[in-house]
């Protein structure tokens, strides 16, 4: 029952988190305009070994979108891919207006399925552990 709870409380938070950041945060299309490669520490290491490993790593993609002002802002991203994501491919962003360099990408992903998710998954297993206390259905053994 504790963890339903702490399931529920942690959704609610990033649930009100979220429609905090759609209200203030400045929503634009950014396109991936190149894409960094960057080894994984493992592959670092083969290397040295004299062990070829092209393909272990992330590509890490760098976006370029107009804020409302008209300012051009350039931002890596933090988050790597291997296939690399395509050049020319569109993607919302959500800016901070005081620090436009301030972004969340996949905003509708993270600000509302994630929390709602999470929310929804912590609720029908709260039910079903108060259900099973009541005897009312038999699902977690004694």
């Amino acid at each position: 029952m504790f963890i339903s709870l702490v399931v529920i409380i942690i959704g609610l938070i990033l649930w009100i988190e979220g429609r905090r950041i759609l209200a203030r945060g400045k929503l634009s299309e950014a396109t991936i305009v190149k894409n960094i490669f960057c080894p994984n520490v493992l592959t670092l290491i083969q290397n040295k070994l004299g062990i070829e490993d092209d393909e272990s790593g992330a590509y890490y993609p760098v976006i370029q979108f107009m804020t409302d002002k008209d300012e051009l802002i350039t931002k890596q991203l933090n988050i790597g891919f291997n296939p690399p994501r395509s050049v020319g491919k569109k993607l919302s962003v959500i800016y901070n207006p005081n620090n436009p360099s301030d972004i969340l990408t996949y905003p509708r992903i993270q600000l509302q399925v994630i929390p709602r998710l999470l929310v929804s998954m912590g609720v029908i297993a709260l039910i079903i552990v108060v259900l099973d206390v009541f005897e009312i259905i038999s699902i977690i053994p004694n």
